[in-house]
């Protein structure tokens, strides 16, 4: 089956048309072979950025981050490759292993972790609900 470059970014505009408000497109382009998208929306008080580049060959680079009112970081989970990440992951081999993209998830306190499994955006929308969602109420 041919890989279909926008089905992938359609689906996430419609998920976060549903669970965010005011979503902006910042940008969205779709090739033979990639498809990318950028966009922000709000979940409450909380402003969400949304990162997502599909690759022909079904590889996902994602980035999903959480702030709050002045912008700082609450929640940020990505699989961009990072060297903090990769020596956690790999200990003294990480240098051999520097453009892997690993799961990983950010604090507000900066700290960083590996991530259990790779993230979607309706995973960060569980995590929302789960942790900030307590939070408002």
């Amino acid at each position: 089956m041919a890989w279909p470059p926008g089905k992938h970014i359609e689906a996430l505009i419609a998920a976060a048309s549903q669970k965010l408000t005011d979503v902006r497109i910042m940008r969205r382009e779709v090739g033979l072979s990639r498809a990318l998208i950028d966009l922000e929306g709000q979940w409450g008080r909380y402003r969400v950025i949304v990162s997502e580049i599909h690759r022909a060959d079904g590889s996902l680079r994602y980035a999903y981050y959480v702030l709050d009112e002045e912008n700082r970081l609450i929640y940020g989970c990505d699989n961009s490759p990072d060297n903090a990440v990769t020596r956690l992951r790999y200990g003294a081999d990480w240098k051999s292993r520097l453009h892997e993209e690993i799961p990983h998830e950010h604090d507000a306190a900066q700290r960083v972790a590996l991530a259990a499994s790779p993230m979607s955006f309706e995973s960060l929308i569980e995590w929302m609900e789960r942790v900030l969602g307590k939070l408002d109420t």
